[in-house]
């Protein structure tokens, strides 16, 4: 597989398609559906407590039993401790070799519901740093309905304009055949500017943000002095039913949010 040197190590997976995790077979599709789909997403520090928060998705009212769960800062063991334990279907792409930890680096899709595709989506290179960004894309299967499921990390350091040229990428990358989409992670929004940024091309391809009132989602809000909104859910094709984050900060320097959404079927 391709890597990007960087001095004597080499950090950047450029192989669209690997390397690739899964377990596709953990659950089938024989889940009771009432109508609503509960996605969270979480960025997990370097996948450094996983015994946390998998305890915290596991035994909070509003985070058990989700649909879909969005997972960042992934290593391979870290997610199929979580799948396996919570039992879920997953697709994990790392994005990167950590030069720190030394890990795999990426994003996880967790879904109770059948995977029938996916894909891992390189990101264009904008603002500064070897290091490459990606998006995982799944498509998943709900009572005979199709849903994109994409989970996004961001860079941290970007103009305003550069912010926008991945989104529309992502955008670009989802069958536009799928009507009912959900774009999730953690997209480093720091400011309002960068806000700004991201939720125009969301607006114009006719996307709705799920967790608006959440609120911070960053333990720490002396980064930039405020706190801040790093993490957020858009929908296509569905419904806002309600919207909320878990405020405990131990697993992580994020905290979980979440949001369920109508799904209309046929």
């Amino acid at each position: 597989m391709k890597r990007l040197r960087v001095g004597r190590k080499k950090y950047n997976y450029t192989h669209p398609k690997k390397p690739r995790y899964a377990s596709l077979n953990t659950i089938g599709g024989k889940r009771q559906f009432n109508g609503a789909v509960k996605v969270i997403t979480y960025n997990i520090k370097l996948s450094k407590n996983i015994d946390k928060a998998t305890q915290l998705l596991a035994q909070h009212d509003d985070l058990n039993g989700a649909d879909i769960i969005c997972l960042q800062e992934m290593d391979p063991s870290g997610v199929k401790r979580i799948a396996s334990t919570l039992q879920y279907n997953y697709v994990y792409y790392p994005a990167i070799l950590h030069p720190r930890s030394e890990k795999d680096f990426g994003n996880a899709i967790l879904s109770k519901w059948p995977i029938i595709s996916d894909q891992k989506i390189i990101l264009p290179k904008v603002g500064g740093g070897r290091l490459q960004r990606i998006a995982v894309h799944a498509v998943i299967l709900i009572k005979n309905v199709k849903i994109s499921i994409v989970c996004v990390h961001m860079k941290i350091f970007a103009s305003r304009l550069a912010r926008r040229i991945p989104i529309d990428h992502i955008l670009t990358s989802i069958d536009p055949s799928i009507t009912h989409c959900i774009i999730a992670g953690d997209f480093n929004t720091f400011t309002k500017s960068n806000c700004k940024a991201i939720f125009e091309p969301f607006h114009e391809a006719n996307f709705r943000l799920v967790t608006d009132a959440v609120g911070s989602t960053y333990k720490y809000w002396y980064l930039f002095n405020k706190k801040t909104s790093l993490d957020h859910i858009f929908i296509k094709g569905m419904n806002i039913i309600n919207a909320g984050k878990v405020a405990d900060r131990k697993p992580s320097d994020h905290i979980p949010i979440w949001g369920r959404m109508k799904l209309k079927t046929r």
